[in-house]
């Protein structure tokens, strides 16, 4: 007998274009497998937060902790810097319009941003007492917006008031969320004499285990442009900086020089020195950094011009005494273009 192969169905041509009728022949070939990187999401899954190892507020104080620098980025503010520009035209324009402050906490080596800050303060408080006023700021995770952390601070005398006395004394709790203690941060009394000081401890009632130490009687104003502000932080205070340093950073480019000379927006630096110094320790730094922030740098505005009297003066630096702190500055126009200094 003879077979047609026509009638075979193997040799039919719509047996190929659907493989499913006699079954797939590659269906219990065993499929690659692909290998889930530590750290890295898994395949077809959500991203992870960038610079959170396994999210959430625990993933970025382990992030802290583990950091060797971290910077720190104030936001600018349009409306801010309308009332610093508009202050020399409309009385107390500066004051109403100044705005909480917000913050970007990054890993330097990395660029990932592991927290952000904001500011919480009343507005007549910000208004009339601005930078010495009381506030609250809330530290939370990027994108997830989950609270990690907090400042209080209250508020307290400042500018030309010497720190005799505790009501002149800035001072700043830093805590997590569930109330557990981080830091907390003080000026001495006298403020430490010639050199801006602020003593950090665990708890108000503490020994200080550092001493954050600013430069002698000068810092700020003009100098801020062409030199970096350095904060070294010590174990005892004679400034060797065997903890740490903060640093105000000199603008870098004419882009972040205007900012800066139109605006109170700042980047800091804080580089660990000690690589054993616990996590703790490193979180309740950082935060010393945004009381620096507004003891030292948040009134600082090197350039002024008041397009009514003709008049422009220049902040050439602060200087500093016992925790009082006077701009020495040098104007010129208004009275008929004459100059003067004060």
């Amino acid at each position: 007998a003879t077979v047609s192969v026509l009638n075979c169905p193997l040799a039919r041509r719509d047996c190929c274009d659907d493989p499913t009728m006699y079954g797939n022949p590659y269906q219990n070939m065993q499929q690659p497998m692909m290998q889930q990187q530590p750290g890295m999401p898994p395949p077809g899954g959500p991203p992870m937060q960038m610079g959170m190892p396994g999210g959430g507020a625990i993933g970025v104080l382990a992030s802290i902790g583990s950091s060797q620098k971290l910077s720190i980025k104030q936001h600018v503010n349009l409306l801010e810097m309308a009332g610093d520009t508009m202050s020399g035209m409309i009385p107390c324009a500066e004051c109403c319009l100044e705005r909480p402050n917000e913050y970007d906490v990054f890993d330097s080596s990395t660029g990932h941003v592991l927290l952000k800050v904001k500011e919480e303060s009343e507005f007549c408080m910000r208004c009339c007492c601005n930078p010495n006023h009381a506030l609250e700021l809330n530290f939370t995770v990027p994108g997830t917006g989950e609270p990690v952390m907090k400042i209080d601070r209250p508020f307290k005398c400042g500018g030309p008031c010497p720190a005799w006395m505790d009501c002149c004394q800035q001072e700043a709790t830093a805590t997590h969320m569930d109330g557990r203690p981080i830091g907390f941060h003080k000026q001495p009394c006298c403020g430490g004499l010639f050199t801006p000081t602020v003593q950090v401890m665990t708890g108000p009632d503490q020994a200080p285990w550092a001493h954050i130490q600013g430069p002698t009687c000068f810092f700020g104003g003009m100098t801020e442009m062409c030199c970096d502000q350095d904060f070294p932080v010590s174990r005892s205070d004679d400034k060797t900086g065997d903890i740490a340093k903060i640093t105000k950073e000199k603008p870098e480019g004419a882009a972040a020089m205007a900012a800066e000379l139109m605006t109170d927006s700042d980047l800091f630096t804080l580089t660990f020195a000690d690589a054993t110094l616990p996590q703790d320790q490193k979180v309740s730094l950082l935060t010393a950094v945004l009381l620096l922030d507004y003891m030292f740098f948040e009134s600082n505005q090197p350039f002024e011009c008041d397009p009514i009297s003709q008049e422009c003066s220049i902040t050439c630096c602060k200087w500093y005494c016992c925790g009082a702190i006077s701009a020495c500055k040098c104007s010129c126009g208004g009275g008929g273009g004459e100059g003067g200094g004060e």
